[in-house]
């Protein structure tokens, strides 16, 4: 009877070990899970924060591109007001200084109209020649 109580003894023994085995060996495949889960978690936040950031900077680039935009359009617009003015003075100082041949006043003819547009066209490069050399 002492071997049957051995052998129950050890096959108890053995199905506590196996038990105590299994329980450590669940014990850790829960454990390396965990890690796992929490790496995969870890990862996930790390690339929603570059999305994040990627948005942030898209909206930041977006608004300073718009921002450029606006002050390119002031440009252009402020430097046509310019140029429109310079015209404008340029005009009036070519109406100011420019008088026209007194027998231009009329015209006797096609070929009299041509000499007369021809002084005048004649007159308007010497103007324009000394206005861009007053101006630079």
């Amino acid at each position: 009877m002492k071997l049957i109580i051995q052998i129950a003894l050890g096959i108890l023994l053995a199905f506590s070990v196996m038990g105590l085995g299994f329980m450590a060996f669940t014990a850790y495949l829960e454990h390396e899970a965990k890690l796992q889960v929490q790496e995969a978690l870890m990862e996930i936040k790390a690339k929603q924060a570059i999305q994040l950031r990627n948005i942030q900077l898209s909206k930041q680039e977006k608004i300073e591109q718009r921002k450029q935009e606006i002050i390119a359009a002031q440009n252009k617009k402020q430097q046509f007001i310019t140029q429109t003015e310079n015209q404008k003075f340029k005009n009036e100082a070519w109406l100011k200084i420019y008088r026209p041949r007194p027998d231009c006043e009329t015209y006797i003819n096609d070929e009299h109209m041509v000499e007369c547009v021809e002084y005048r066209s004649e007159q308007r490069r010497k103007f324009e020649a000394a206005y861009r050399k007053l101006n630079n």
